[in-house]
Protein backbone atom coordinates (compact mmCIF):
# COMPACT_ATOMS: atom_id res chain seq x y z
CA UNK A 1 0.00 0.00 0.00
CA UNK A 2 1.48 3.75 -0.96
CA UNK A 3 2.39 5.95 2.04
CA UNK A 4 -0.36 8.93 1.24
CA UNK A 5 0.11 12.49 2.95
CA UNK A 6 -3.26 13.70 4.58
CA UNK A 7 -3.37 17.58 3.42
CA UNK A 8 -6.58 18.40 5.12
CA UNK A 9 -5.65 18.57 8.74
CA UNK A 10 -4.22 21.21 11.39
CA UNK A 11 -0.33 21.19 11.21
CA UNK A 12 2.20 22.91 13.23
CA UNK A 13 5.13 24.65 11.77
CA UNK A 14 7.49 21.47 12.41
CA UNK A 15 4.82 19.06 10.50
CA UNK A 16 4.33 21.64 7.38
CA UNK A 17 8.28 21.22 6.95
CA UNK A 18 8.47 17.94 7.18
CA UNK A 19 5.53 16.92 5.06
CA UNK A 20 6.64 19.28 2.14
CA UNK A 21 9.74 17.06 1.91
CA UNK A 22 7.95 13.82 2.59
CA UNK A 23 5.66 14.88 -0.14
CA UNK A 24 8.63 15.62 -2.42
CA UNK A 25 10.16 12.29 -1.72
CA UNK A 26 7.18 10.36 -2.32
CA UNK A 27 6.29 12.39 -5.94
CA UNK A 28 9.26 13.90 -7.19
CA UNK A 29 9.81 12.22 -10.56
CA UNK A 30 6.28 12.37 -11.65
CA UNK A 31 5.97 15.81 -10.45
CA UNK A 32 8.67 17.34 -11.88
CA UNK A 33 8.26 15.40 -15.12
CA UNK A 34 4.88 16.79 -15.32
CA UNK A 35 6.46 20.53 -14.67
CA UNK A 36 8.89 20.07 -17.67
CA UNK A 37 6.44 18.72 -19.70
CA UNK A 38 3.56 21.59 -18.88
CA UNK A 39 5.90 24.88 -17.89
CA UNK A 40 9.25 23.67 -19.42
CA UNK A 41 8.85 25.58 -22.38
CA UNK A 42 8.18 29.11 -20.59
CA UNK A 43 10.89 28.22 -18.26
CA UNK A 44 13.50 27.86 -21.43
CA UNK A 45 12.54 31.23 -22.95
CA UNK A 46 13.03 32.44 -19.44
CA UNK A 47 16.46 31.30 -18.89
CA UNK A 48 17.39 31.83 -22.99
CA UNK A 49 15.73 35.48 -22.07
CA UNK A 50 18.24 36.08 -18.88
CA UNK A 51 21.17 35.30 -21.35
CA UNK A 52 20.36 37.46 -23.68
CA UNK A 53 19.78 40.25 -21.39
CA UNK A 54 22.87 39.61 -19.42
CA UNK A 55 24.97 39.16 -22.78
CA UNK A 56 23.27 42.67 -23.51
CA UNK A 57 24.51 44.35 -20.63
CA UNK A 58 28.29 42.63 -20.80
CA UNK A 59 28.62 42.94 -24.60
CA UNK A 60 27.65 46.78 -23.86
CA UNK A 61 29.49 47.63 -21.84
CA UNK A 62 32.59 49.93 -22.78
CA UNK A 63 30.73 49.98 -26.07
CA UNK A 64 28.64 53.09 -25.22
CA UNK A 65 30.58 55.66 -27.26
CA UNK A 66 28.25 56.00 -29.65
CA UNK A 67 24.55 57.18 -29.45
CA UNK A 68 23.93 54.82 -32.58
CA UNK A 69 25.67 51.75 -30.19
CA UNK A 70 23.87 53.26 -26.87
CA UNK A 71 20.64 52.97 -28.71
CA UNK A 72 20.73 49.45 -30.01
CA UNK A 73 22.38 48.65 -26.29
CA UNK A 74 19.05 50.21 -25.15
CA UNK A 75 16.67 48.39 -27.14
CA UNK A 76 18.43 45.02 -26.68
CA UNK A 77 18.15 45.36 -23.00
CA UNK A 78 14.17 46.42 -22.95
CA UNK A 79 13.40 43.71 -25.36
CA UNK A 80 15.06 40.94 -22.95
CA UNK A 81 13.52 42.39 -19.81
CA UNK A 82 10.29 42.39 -21.52
CA UNK A 83 10.79 38.54 -22.75
CA UNK A 84 12.20 37.98 -19.00
CA UNK A 85 9.12 39.58 -17.87
CA UNK A 86 6.31 38.31 -19.61
CA UNK A 87 7.89 34.38 -19.74
CA UNK A 88 8.41 35.19 -15.89
CA UNK A 89 4.78 35.36 -15.28
CA UNK A 90 3.94 32.59 -17.52
CA UNK A 91 6.23 30.12 -16.10
CA UNK A 92 4.73 31.13 -12.23
CA UNK A 93 1.02 30.50 -13.56
CA UNK A 94 2.14 27.49 -14.68
CA UNK A 95 4.80 25.97 -12.64
CA UNK A 96 1.70 26.90 -9.56
CA UNK A 97 -0.87 25.62 -11.53
CA UNK A 98 0.76 21.68 -12.22
CA UNK A 99 1.84 21.51 -8.44
CA UNK A 100 -1.50 22.47 -7.07
CA UNK A 101 -3.57 20.79 -9.43
CA UNK A 102 -1.26 17.68 -8.97
CA UNK A 103 -1.97 18.19 -5.29
CA UNK A 104 -5.62 18.46 -6.08
CA UNK A 105 -5.30 15.13 -7.95
CA UNK A 106 -3.50 13.76 -5.07
CA UNK A 107 -5.84 14.39 -3.08
CA UNK A 108 -9.16 13.60 -4.60
CA UNK A 109 -7.96 9.56 -5.58
CA UNK A 110 -6.28 9.45 -2.25
CA UNK A 111 -1.83 9.48 -3.37
CA UNK A 112 -2.81 8.59 -6.96
CA UNK A 113 -2.31 11.74 -9.07
CA UNK A 114 -4.14 11.31 -12.59
CA UNK A 115 -1.78 13.34 -15.17
CA UNK A 116 -4.63 13.77 -16.89
CA UNK A 117 -6.71 15.78 -14.53
CA UNK A 118 -3.36 17.97 -13.95
CA UNK A 119 -3.03 18.58 -17.71
CA UNK A 120 -6.87 20.01 -17.85
CA UNK A 121 -6.96 21.35 -14.61
CA UNK A 122 -4.24 23.77 -16.16
CA UNK A 123 -5.45 24.59 -19.04
CA UNK A 124 -8.79 25.40 -17.55
CA UNK A 125 -7.50 27.46 -15.01
CA UNK A 126 -4.52 28.87 -17.29
CA UNK A 127 -6.00 32.80 -17.35
CA UNK A 128 -7.17 32.65 -14.04
CA UNK A 129 -3.48 31.67 -12.68
CA UNK A 130 -2.18 34.69 -15.34
CA UNK A 131 -4.78 36.76 -13.70
CA UNK A 132 -3.97 36.28 -10.18
CA UNK A 133 0.08 36.43 -11.15
CA UNK A 134 -0.27 40.28 -12.51
CA UNK A 135 -2.45 40.87 -9.67
CA UNK A 136 -1.06 39.66 -6.68
CA UNK A 137 2.55 41.10 -8.41
CA UNK A 138 1.40 44.61 -9.04
CA UNK A 139 0.05 44.51 -5.12
CA UNK A 140 2.97 43.20 -3.70
CA UNK A 141 4.60 45.55 -5.64
CA UNK A 142 3.02 49.13 -4.96
CA UNK A 143 2.92 47.64 -1.48
CA UNK A 144 6.69 47.47 -1.35
CA UNK A 145 6.90 50.89 -2.88
CA UNK A 146 5.37 52.43 0.06
CA UNK A 147 8.34 50.83 2.80
CA UNK A 148 9.13 47.19 2.66
CA UNK A 149 6.74 46.13 5.59
CA UNK A 150 3.42 46.81 3.50
CA UNK A 151 4.99 44.71 0.37
CA UNK A 152 5.73 42.00 3.28
CA UNK A 153 2.46 41.74 4.90
CA UNK A 154 0.16 41.74 1.66
CA UNK A 155 2.90 38.77 0.52
CA UNK A 156 1.94 37.09 3.33
CA UNK A 157 -1.61 37.16 2.89
CA UNK A 158 -2.01 36.43 -0.28
CA UNK A 159 0.57 33.55 -0.44
CA UNK A 160 -2.69 31.13 -0.30
CA UNK A 161 -3.77 32.98 -3.55
CA UNK A 162 -2.92 30.13 -6.12
CA UNK A 163 -4.30 28.10 -3.89
CA UNK A 164 -7.62 29.19 -3.40
CA UNK A 165 -8.41 29.43 -7.46
CA UNK A 166 -7.12 25.78 -7.74
CA UNK A 167 -8.53 24.11 -4.56
CA UNK A 168 -11.69 26.45 -4.58
CA UNK A 169 -12.47 27.18 -8.06
CA UNK A 170 -12.76 30.91 -7.47
CA UNK A 171 -11.96 34.18 -9.68
CA UNK A 172 -9.40 36.19 -9.35
CA UNK A 173 -10.83 38.95 -6.99
CA UNK A 174 -12.71 36.76 -5.23
CA UNK A 175 -9.67 34.55 -4.20
CA UNK A 176 -7.57 38.20 -3.11
CA UNK A 177 -10.74 38.75 -0.90
CA UNK A 178 -10.80 35.20 0.72
CA UNK A 179 -7.00 35.32 1.18
CA UNK A 180 -7.68 38.08 3.73
CA UNK A 181 -10.74 36.14 5.48
CA UNK A 182 -8.26 33.15 5.58
CA UNK A 183 -5.38 34.71 7.31
CA UNK A 184 -7.26 36.88 9.26
CA UNK A 185 -5.88 36.23 12.99
CA UNK A 186 -3.30 33.69 11.21
CA UNK A 187 -0.40 36.41 9.70
CA UNK A 188 2.29 35.97 12.14
CA UNK A 189 2.53 31.91 11.73
CA UNK A 190 2.33 32.21 8.57
CA UNK A 191 4.78 34.42 8.24
CA UNK A 192 7.28 32.37 10.37
CA UNK A 193 6.04 29.56 8.31
CA UNK A 194 6.96 30.66 4.73
CA UNK A 195 10.63 32.59 6.47
CA UNK A 196 11.69 29.38 6.99
CA UNK A 197 10.38 27.41 4.09
CA UNK A 198 11.98 30.43 2.03
CA UNK A 199 15.39 30.08 4.35
CA UNK A 200 15.71 26.79 3.22
CA UNK A 201 14.50 27.01 -0.27
CA UNK A 202 17.27 29.82 -0.53
CA UNK A 203 20.06 27.42 1.01
CA UNK A 204 18.98 24.64 -1.60
CA UNK A 205 19.08 26.89 -4.43
CA UNK A 206 22.71 28.16 -3.61
CA UNK A 207 24.10 24.77 -3.15
CA UNK A 208 23.01 24.04 -6.83
CA UNK A 209 25.16 27.43 -7.97
CA UNK A 210 28.25 26.71 -6.13
CA UNK A 211 29.55 25.72 -9.44
CA UNK A 212 28.72 28.69 -11.74
CA UNK A 213 30.19 31.09 -8.69
CA UNK A 214 33.51 28.97 -8.39
CA UNK A 215 33.86 29.17 -12.24
CA UNK A 216 33.17 33.33 -11.98
CA UNK A 217 35.44 33.49 -9.40
CA UNK A 218 38.46 31.48 -10.96
CA UNK A 219 38.52 33.27 -14.40
CA UNK A 220 37.93 36.81 -13.14
CA UNK A 221 41.14 36.31 -10.76
CA UNK A 222 42.96 34.54 -13.65
CA UNK A 223 41.91 36.75 -16.13
CA UNK A 224 42.15 39.89 -13.91
CA UNK A 225 43.32 42.59 -16.79
CA UNK A 226 41.75 41.10 -19.65
CA UNK A 227 37.80 41.46 -17.81
CA UNK A 228 38.38 44.81 -16.95
CA UNK A 229 39.08 45.58 -20.34
CA UNK A 230 36.03 43.60 -21.35
CA UNK A 231 33.44 42.40 -18.78
CA UNK A 232 31.80 40.20 -21.55
CA UNK A 233 34.93 37.77 -21.43
CA UNK A 234 33.78 36.44 -18.31
CA UNK A 235 30.41 36.06 -19.79
CA UNK A 236 31.58 32.57 -22.31
CA UNK A 237 29.61 29.57 -22.45
CA UNK A 238 30.96 27.65 -19.93
CA UNK A 239 29.64 30.27 -17.72
CA UNK A 240 26.01 30.58 -19.44
CA UNK A 241 25.77 26.82 -19.43
CA UNK A 242 26.46 26.54 -15.50
CA UNK A 243 23.92 29.43 -15.07
CA UNK A 244 21.59 28.02 -16.83
CA UNK A 245 22.08 24.67 -15.03
CA UNK A 246 21.72 26.97 -11.95
CA UNK A 247 18.35 28.75 -12.96
CA UNK A 248 16.98 25.86 -13.96
CA UNK A 249 17.56 24.11 -10.31
CA UNK A 250 16.35 27.19 -8.66
CA UNK A 251 13.06 27.62 -10.55
CA UNK A 252 12.07 24.07 -9.95
CA UNK A 253 12.84 24.26 -6.30
CA UNK A 254 10.50 27.25 -6.12
CA UNK A 255 7.95 24.25 -6.07
CA UNK A 256 8.90 23.86 -2.52
CA UNK A 257 7.12 27.19 -1.94
CA UNK A 258 4.34 26.46 -3.71
CA UNK A 259 4.17 22.98 -1.65
CA UNK A 260 4.41 24.74 1.44
CA UNK A 261 0.90 27.39 0.08
CA UNK A 262 -1.13 24.25 -0.10
CA UNK A 263 -0.17 23.20 3.00
CA UNK A 264 -0.66 26.65 4.74
CA UNK A 265 -4.28 26.89 2.66
CA UNK A 266 -5.33 23.12 4.44
CA UNK A 267 -3.80 24.20 7.77
CA UNK A 268 -6.08 27.80 7.84
CA UNK A 269 -8.86 26.27 6.31
CA UNK A 270 -8.97 23.26 8.92
CA UNK A 271 -8.60 26.24 11.89
CA UNK A 272 -11.22 28.59 10.35
CA UNK A 273 -14.21 25.94 8.50
CA UNK A 274 -12.98 22.17 9.88
CA UNK A 275 -13.68 20.97 5.91
CA UNK A 276 -11.71 17.62 6.55
CA UNK A 277 -12.79 17.08 9.83
CA UNK A 278 -16.05 17.02 8.86
CA UNK A 279 -15.26 15.21 5.66
CA UNK A 280 -14.07 12.45 8.26
CA UNK A 281 -16.31 12.49 10.06
CA UNK A 282 -19.28 11.94 7.10
CA UNK A 283 -16.96 9.40 5.45
CA UNK A 284 -16.89 7.58 8.89
CA UNK A 285 -20.74 7.55 8.91
CA UNK A 286 -21.19 6.44 5.21
CA UNK A 287 -18.62 3.21 6.45
CA UNK A 288 -21.04 2.23 9.00
CA UNK A 289 -24.48 2.53 7.16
Amino acid sequence: MNETINFKKQRELGSILTDIFKFIRLNWKLLFRMIFKVAGPALLIMICAYVYYMQSIMGGLGLLESIGTLNIFTVNVIIAIFILFISGIIFYALLNGVVLHFIKSYIANYGVVVKEEVITGVKNDFWKLIGTSLLVGIIVAVGTMFCVIPGIYFGVVLSTAYTIVVFNGKGVTDAISDCFNLIKNEWWITFATFLVVFLLYYFIMVIFQIPQYIYFFIKAISMGEEVSADPSLIFDWVYVGLTSIGMIFQYLLYSIIVIASAFVFYNLNEKKNFTGTMETIESIGKQEE
